[in-house]
């Protein structure tokens, strides 16, 4: 046994204060929470059975220590995620996912690297504007807990971004397990599941009327409150409901997989004849980027004058038609075709293949959802693949 009981080991061992009750998880059971693929729930699990209003109680103690609470809204018909300040604004029943994910709290739409200012003959330069202090990300689905996961890679790994790092480090995340799929999930087809923990320090699970909480990391188990030593612990009854749940709607998304290993082949399909006909369709708007929770594509601009201004980052989209444009003018990407080519490719081919076979997809199928013209990239990966394989229309 590894005897992980509480987040006051947790606490002790960084340095934190102690606070609030925890779990003893077995020496498997462990691992399977390393594990960002871990998927299954154990009867074994520990936690807590909450009902609505202890977890509404305990987002008002997260509100109070002063931490910002980023959670699902509803707003003029629409699912949102947005700072709230109260848990009274919280809306979870009833939404499959919101309608942007809600990686611009941790990766802005529009932010400031560093601003200029000319002085005689020198140039001042001062850091961008201080961004607040600890965040919590509540009711993430799965599949936006993991885009997030691949933004970790991206602006973590091979030379750190020090602004993402800064608000990742002051940054928790709660998920929330998925009781229903809607018509374009398909996060099982691309090695995710409705109730997996990559990317969650902590998780709720729907049960019956009420929701299961569990910690996965010892950042969630800092956020468990002292009052949960009056909650109801989870029964192996209950986690075997909330599996029963789990394995229903994994059954319900009716999707085959999309296969890492498929990326060495679309990769060699770079120079099919297929790509044209897919791409056509495209209008280049980029709101797949917009919406997808592990886009990262982003170009940086100055705004002022010579005397003073801001360097800004700003999303961008490999589809846009500017997007690889050389200021000689050159684009070596410069038909709709070759740009859609390009996002298909990135997240199914030369991420996976340079990130151990982990897809840079997650299977929220936003992009799917609100595509203008009705592509779904679902099928614009499984074309290439068989084109691919089979060498049909090879030049």
């Amino acid at each position: 046994m590894i005897r992980m009981s509480s987040p006051n080991e947790f606490a002790q061992e960084k340095g934190r204060p102690v606070k609030g009750e925890g779990w003893r998880l077995s020496e498997e059971e462990y691992e399977r929470l390393q594990d960002p693929r871990s998927v299954g729930l154990d009867v074994r699990s520990e936690g807590w059975r909450v009902g609505e209003e202890e977890w509404r109680e305990w987002l008002g103690t997260l509100l109070r220590s002063g931490s910002r609470l980023v959670a699902p809204v509803e707003e003029d018909g629409l699912s949102l995620f947005r700072a709230v300040s109260s848990a009274a604004e919280v809306s979870l029943r009833g939404y499959g996912n919101t309608r942007w994910s809600p990686k611009e709290f941790l990766f802005p739409a529009t932010e400031a690297l560093f601003s200029y200012r000319l002085l005689g003959d020198e140039v001042e330069l001062g850091a961008p504007p201080a961004d607040g202090g600890e965040q919590v990300l509540f009711g993430l689905r799965p599949c936006d807990a993991a885009g997030l996961a691949r933004l970790d890679e991206i602006f973590l790994e091979d030379g750190e971004d020090p602004s993402y790092a800064a608000r990742r480090d002051r940054t928790a995340i709660v998920s929330l397990a998925c009781d229903t799929a809607r018509p374009e999930c398909f996060c099982t087809a691309v090695g995710g599941s409705p109730a997996g923990t990559e990317g969650s320090d902590l998780q709720l699970l729907p049960l019956d009327g009420a929701w299961l909480l569990r910690a996965l990391t010892p950042k969630g188990a800092q956020l468990v409150p002292a009052s949960a030593a009056g909650w109801t612990p989870a029964s192996a009854a209950d986690w075997r409901r909330a599996e029963e749940l789990r394995l229903a709607v994994e059954e319900s998304i009716e999707r085959d997989p999309l296969s890492p290993e498929w990326a060495p082949v679309l990769e060699g399909a770079f120079a099919q004849p297929l790509w044209e006909e897919l791409g056509q369709r495209c209008v280049g708007c980029g709101v797949c980027a917009y919406v997808c929770p592990s886009c990262s594509c982003f170009d940086v601009k100055d705004e002022g004058d010579a005397f003073c201004g801001a360097r800004c980052r700003l999303w961008d989209s490999c589809t846009l038609p500017q997007f690889t444009r050389h200021a000689s003018g050159h684009d070596p990407r410069p038909t709709r075709p070759s740009r859609y080519r390009q996002r298909v490719l990135h997240k199914f081919a030369y991420f996976p293949l340079q990130h151990g076979g982990r897809l840079m997809c997650v299977g929220c199928g936003r992009c799917v959802r609100l595509c203008p013209v009705g592509i779904d990239i679902r099928e614009s990966v499984e074309r290439a693949f068989s084109a691919g394989a089979s060498g049909e229309g090879r030049p």
